[in-house]
């Protein structure tokens, strides 16, 4: 488990899986989340990929709790890690109401946290819509620097959106544990 100021990043459970299905109700959002066009899936098709999944050391998904309440919040992953280069993405998805509260930034800060200091890794990117504000400013917050822009790089439900593109180093990382010992 990773503890930040206020979340907690733990390992996904059946539970978790069953209670973010209704993340792919939101057309709109989850069609903006991936590269893989959007489909109607139901909760037993969700628990049925979830039990025949093997673990991938590759794309590491958690559950997002909030510190405070222990409510589920979201899910976040390091995926695509590269072994030889060193480097990752970063991904996450909050509950509708879990949006707009301050979550994303300790739960990117914990991704880094996990993904440059446990797994190694020196390069972690991360992508997202241009319209997606929360995301940019939540990125922009943990340290990620705007490194370029994909023009029309996505089709979202009916029209191609710009992907900005953000990187972050681990000599650029401000590690959370060490800025609470100082």
């Amino acid at each position: 488990m990773f503890r930040g100021d206020r979340v907690l990043l733990r390992a996904m459970t059946k539970e978790d899986v069953v209670a973010l299905h209704r993340l792919n109700d939101e057309v709109e959002t989850a069609a903006g989340a991936t590269t893989a066009p959007w489909v109607p899936e139901t909760v037993e098709q969700v628990v049925a990929h979830y039990e025949g999944r093997k673990p991938d050391p590759a794309n590491v998904g958690f559950a997002i709790r909030s510190l405070s309440s222990g409510d589920l919040l979201g899910s976040g992953s390091v995926w695509g890690i590269d072994t030889l280069s060193r480097n990752g993405h970063l991904g996450i998805s909050l509950l509708p109401e879990a949006r707009g509260h301050g979550y994303a930034p300790d739960a990117l800060r914990l991704l880094c946290d996990y993904a440059f200091r446990i797994r190694g890794l020196n390069r972690l990117g991360l992508e997202t819509l241009v319209t997606n504000s929360a995301m940019i400013a939540a990125a922009e917050k943990t340290g990620f620097r705007r490194e370029g822009t994909l023009r029309e790089n996505a089709w979202v439900a009916g029209s191609f959106v710009d992907e900005a593109l953000f990187g972050l180093l681990a000599s650029e990382f401000q590690d959370p544990r060490a800025t609470k010992e100082a």
